[in-house]
């Protein structure tokens, strides 16, 4: 059953975004001269000096608009190349006076305390805004306390749960963070004298009900974690599953993707709190919205080996909140749960590629969670021929409002893993659709780190560096940079393709002037190293 309950945020929301992991230390070859006092900031002494030394800056600033002080920029591929004098230091406004011998266009990499490294790889020489991103932190605030308001339960076939989560932005959806959204984290039950462990933002209501013989649930409190002080918005997803159905498919040997329609979303709370520490005692009802209104989604002809899966959406300033996930067939039409007049449908294209394997400990591994509970299942009756597990890697994003006459997604095409072969990245650039026209090219590396325990194993993603270009690229150089590395843990190069409708207009902010909320279609695929 544990199994279940960790497909639903699992799918839902490893597919909207990327998997999880832990803060690694980042440190360059040239990074160390951002403390070298002969790397001084740009601004002179005397600020009319400054605008005679150069009529233009560089400007750095955060993802609140406000400026960067102290961060060093390179401009070209390593210290000294293409000339001497090519690392220059912001003031306390955030700004860098232009070198005079940057005369033709060269990638801009900024690094400052507390940010990802940011790197934009080809900018033309003159003023340029560089937006940098906040680094996920190392300390971790947790955020607990009980859930309530599923009414009366009834013994009826069916096992209520809840899911806490932190709404997210559409910004945030390029790099999220699973942790956020299926915790890392453990709570061990007891179920018939076995000790079950749950993802720690599970809830599950007092309940009796029946698989062979009667299954006595009870764990009503959560906790969830965030990475960065600031205020948040958590939901409470009432959800159900009917228990006999979902356990017979999966000993059958059925992919996740085939039990997924067995969930049924019911209502949600929501509660706006401010984190500056670990918070206990934050209950949350589940029944305070009822997810009464539907929209209907039509998946497109699919090929033979591709899977759609669609969940809808509501938002509440800016931040969305899930409601239903449902997997669509090849030109399928389904009504998925929704609430509010702010309704979206955020709709993804993956393959099929679990693999058949003889193996019943694959099936421990995969299916753990639910088979954990499912100690009262007789051992000997397990199947051996299983399904191994999904890789979510490579897939293609579809982002829509709702309409009255439901959506149709179309979908970029899947692209191949990146090559790195020295400092070079290679990227296979897709298809573009009518009607659509690039946005940008963002690449993405990480330290990911495997969290958790047994069968509740998750992991945990640090950006360390962000690549951003306005045009899709089919290959970047990359600046000399070496990040130190944990040999306990895995790094990943991401690369996504980002296009909006061509007749959306942008506002020029954030990453050489990438607009993320006009953003409508990604895909995507990585590479571990």
């Amino acid at each position: 059953m544990k199994l279940s309950l960790r497909l639903l945020g699992t799918v839902i929301l490893l597919s909207t975004s990327y998997s999880t992991v832990s803060c690694a230390e980042q440190q360059s070859s040239w990074q160390t001269l951002r403390d070298n006092p002969a790397v001084q900031p740009s601004a002179a002494s005397n600020p009319q000096e400054l605008q005679l030394l150069a009529n233009e800056f560089l400007q750095v600033i955060d993802d609140h608009s406000q400026p960067v002080a102290n961060a060093t920029i390179l401009l070209g591929y390593e210290l000294g190349n293409p000339f001497n004098g090519n690392l220059v230091k912001t003031n306390a406004a955030g700004k860098a006076g232009i070198p005079a011998n940057w005369k033709a266009a060269l990638p801009i990499t900024v690094q400052a305390p507390g940010f990802v490294t940011t790197t934009l790889p080809m900018v033309q020489p003159g003023s340029h805004r560089v937006q940098l991103s906040r680094q996920e932190g190392a300390q971790e605030f947790e955020v607990q306390g009980t859930t309530s308001g599923y009414g009366r339960l009834i013994q009826d076939g069916k096992v209520d749960f809840g899911l806490v989560i932190p709404a997210i932005s559409r910004e945030q959806m390029l790099a999220f963070d699973v942790s956020a959204m299926i915790s890392p984290k453990i709570d061990t039950i007891e179920i018939v004298g076995n000790r079950v462990n749950l993802p720690s933002n599970i809830a599950l209501p007092q309940q009796t009900e029946t698989y062979v013989f009667p299954i006595q649930l009870n764990k009503p409190d959560y906790r969830v974690y965030v990475r960065q002080p600031g205020n948040y918005k958590l939901t409470a997803i009432h959800g159900q599953f009917p228990l006999q159905r979902v356990v017979n498919d999966i000993r059958a040997g059925k992919s996740i993707f085939e039990v997924i329609n067995h969930f049924n979303f019911t209502e949600g709370g929501q509660t706006d709190v401010t984190v500056n520490g670990n918070l206990s005692a934050l209950n949350m009802d589940v029944n305070q919205s009822r997810f009464d209104s539907s929209v209907a989604v039509r998946a497109p002809n699919l090929g033979a080996n591709q899977i759609m899966l669609s969940v809808s959406l509501m938002e509440q300033n800016g931040l969305f909140m899930p409601t239903d996930l449902k997997r669509l067939t090849s030109g399928q039409s389904m009504n998925l749960k929704s609430k509010g007049t702010n309704r979206s449908v955020l709709s993804l294209l993956l393959e099929d590629n679990t693999e058949l394997v003889n193996n019943t400990e694959s099936l421990r591994g995969l299916l753990g969670p639910l088979f954990d509970m499912a100690e009262l299942l007789p051992k000997n009756t397990l199947p051996v021929v299983l399904k191994g597990p999904q890789d979510f890697s490579r897939l293609s994003f579809a982002f829509q409002a709702a309409s009255a006459s439901g959506v149709q997604p179309n979908f970029l095409p899947l692209v191949a893993k990146p090559v790195l072969s020295g400092n070079i990245i290679n990227m296979q650039v897709p298809q573009l659709l009518p009607g659509l026209t690039p946005v940008a090219t963002y690449l993405v590396f990480s330290e990911v780190e495997v969290l958790g325990e047994g069968n509740t194993k998750s992991e945990r993603r640090t950006r360390m560096w962000e690549i951003w270009s306005q045009a899709w690229l089919n290959q970047v150089e990359l600046p000399k940079i070496e990040f130190v590395k944990n040999p306990g843990r895995k790094y990943r190069w991401e690369i996504l393709f980002l296009a909006r409708p061509s007749h959306f207009i942008p506002n020029a902010s954030g990453n050489g002037q990438v607009d993320l909320t006009t953003v409508t279609h990604i895909t995507r695929n990585a590479l571990d190293i």
